[in-house]
């Protein structure tokens, strides 16, 4: 019987010296394999740090759109006009109408994946910030942008949608978003993983230590202390050690 294999992916890396440091410890004393990181984040250097004395933890790009203030100027159609991206309800209002200036987007997308380069890290996958890039439009240029850069893997919750525009590039069966906020239990996460279906599983994380930047940066903020704490705890582990079970990152699919 083969194993399910299991990647555990933190968001939001570089988004606070808090979330950083949270992620670490998970990676360091729990599963998490992979990471992607927001190259707008206020602790954006820190994380940057914190990769170079991990060199084994596999990170990818969180790109944005949706979460504080873009690293281009001067957007008409992603922005409010002193730099902040939209809130997410109108970004979604706005690509769903088909009134968002892809080329916005487009550039937007290369500062974030050069910025992230400059600092001398190579992506190894592509997700987005609030799912965005599931967004009619946007989605084409995240796949152009994977495959301009070589990205051979990302995140998707519709795996068919992936595989109608871009055959070369894989993603997990399934997309598990379950722990998160009140599904944030061992319990609900054991249950998470054995009951679904599929070869490969992406479980989708928010470790983190409090922390101001974090509290003014996101209104998810105390529930992710407590997910550090289960995906730290010993009962995970000796969970995972299963032999069922392949605790791994996306370049093992």
């Amino acid at each position: 019987m083969s194993k399910k294999k299991l990647i555990f992916n933190a968001d939001d890396f570089g988004l606070s010296k808090g979330v950083n440091l949270g992620i670490i410890e998970a990676y360091q004393k729990g599963p998490v394999r992979s990471a992607t990181m927001m190259a707008g984040g206020a602790g954006f250097d820190h994380a940057v740090a914190l990769v170079k004395a991990n060199p084994k933890l596999q990170v990818g790009i969180h790109l944005t759109l949706t979460a504080g203030y873009s690293l281009g100027k001067g957007y008409k159609t992603i922005g409010t006009g002193d730099g902040r991206f939209l809130p997410l309800l109108e970004m979604e209002k706005r690509a769903k109408a088909g009134v968002i200036d892809l080329t916005e987007v487009e550039a937007e997308y290369e500062l974030q994946i050069q910025k992230i380069l400059s600092a001398g890290i190579w992506p190894t996958h592509f997700d987005s910030h609030h799912h965005t890039h599931h967004l009619p439009g946007i989605f084409d240029v995240f796949i152009k942008m994977a495959q301009k850069y070589e990205i051979s893997t990302v995140r998707m919750y519709d795996k068919a949608m992936l595989a109608a525009k871009a055959t070369s590039i894989q993603t997990a069966d399934i997309f598990v978003d379950g722990f998160y906020g009140d599904g944030v239990t061992i319990e609900n996460l054991k249950a998470l993983i054995c009951d679904t279906k599929g070869k490969s599983i992406e479980v989708m994380l928010h470790p983190a230590y409090m922390d101001v930047g974090l509290y003014q940066a996101s209104s998810y903020n105390i529930k992710r202390i407590f997910e550090l704490d289960i995906l730290t705890s010993k009962e995970l582990q000796v969970f995972l050690e299963k032999e069922t079970y392949q605790v791994c990152s996306f370049s093992d699919l």
